[in-house]
């Protein structure tokens, strides 16, 4: 009976986890002309970056002060994007996004379209490009003066849960 605590303690910690995304917090901030500073990793946004070759996808919340929350999607990803009930970000082996994210105050955000597309550097883990939405203009991913960005963990080795090794004789 007493492994049965510790089992809970566990799978809440690893829930924890899991909850807090990987948004790296030095580098967390895009910008819009219209919509202002967005922050992808606020204390409840759990951005997430999934990698998984051709299948990744993002989900999460992003918090925008001067229009509120933006959905990335609900974490099933990948996402067909073709009806209201099946819509998010979806990236590819090459570190290309494609898909919906969606605002309550400013409707459907492209991650990918005829002028710009939004990548992730598989490598360094780092954001680029503009998304794009009807409502409120262009959303940069990264710019310098000032200088911001945004940056996943997704892609890095030094913080990845250790493996453990096991061997059978």
């Amino acid at each position: 009976m007493q492994k049965m605590p510790i089992m809970v303690a566990v799978l809440l910690t690893a829930g924890m986890a899991l909850a807090a995304g990987n948004i790296d917090d030095s580098n967390k901030y895009a910008w819009g002309e219209n919509a202002g500073w967005q922050n992808w990793n606020p204390p409840s946004g759990d951005v997430t970056v999934t990698p998984n070759d051709a299948d990744g996808y993002l989900s999460g919340h992003i918090w925008a002060e001067n229009i509120g929350w933006i959905k990335l999607g609900d974490g099933t990803g990948p996402y067909l994007n073709d009806s209201a009930t099946d819509w998010g970000v979806n990236l590819d082996a090459a570190g290309n996004l494609s898909g919906y994210a969606w605002g309550e105050n400013v409707g459907w955000i492209s991650v990918s379209n005829n002028y710009s597309q939004v990548t992730i550097n598989t490598v360094s883990g780092e954001f680029s490009g503009y998304a794009w939405s009807e409502n409120i203009g262009w959303l940069s991913l990264r710019g310098t003066v000032p200088d911001y960005g945004v940056r996943t963990t997704a892609y890095d080795v030094s913080v990845l849960p250790p493996v453990t090794v096991f061997t059978f004789r």
